[in-house]
């Protein structure tokens, strides 16, 4: 497997949502305690430097504090960014359907395209995740997708019997 760590590399604008938001989402929904069984598999914020370090640092701090634990019984890391590499193209967007990762695929046959690919990146926030979606956005912004139009139209009424 090689001396690496599975990790997510997330894209953002500030002037929507900060790095802190962003840490609060990660330390709501992360088991901290835990051991990472490898270093494949270790728990583990990243930053780009020394402002992020010090907002992540505080964020653990925050964390702990939550919990009532001190900072060492933390077992996440907060490490710099060293180099990302992008996993295999199986592994993007996996849990859209069969007939929309056909679509991504065949528009962006890259698999950095398909990972960066705004299209997937919406279709991932609003069927693959567990949070709650605005559903009256996502019917906003279905036409700008490009979808052909049985995706569209499929989609759509999905969305409708959400609202």
């Amino acid at each position: 497997m090689g001396d690496h760590t599975e990790a997510i590399s997330i894209d953002f604008d500030p002037k929507v949502i900060s790095y802190d938001e962003l840490l609060g989402y990660f330390w709501n929904g992360h088991r901290c305690q835990s051991v990472g069984r490898s270093r494949q598999y270790m728990n583990a914020v990243f930053f780009h430097n020394e402002k992020q370090k010090t907002v992540a640092e505080e964020s653990l701090r925050k964390q702990a504090e939550r919990l009532g634990i001190s900072s060492y019984e933390i077992e996440t890391k907060l490490l710099p960014v060293k180099s990302f590499t992008y996993a295999e193209g199986y592994h993007q967007k996996y849990s859209l359907d069969r007939d929309l990762r056909e679509f991504l695929e065949q528009t962006y046959p890259e698999t950095k395209a398909f990972a960066d690919s705004a299209v997937g990146a919406r279709l991932i926030s609003f069927l693959g995740s567990g949070v709650e979606k605005d559903w009256d956005l996502f019917l906003e912004e279905l036409p700008s997708y490009g979808l052909p139009e049985k995706l569209e139209t499929r989609l759509r009424v999905m969305a409708e019997k959400k609202l």
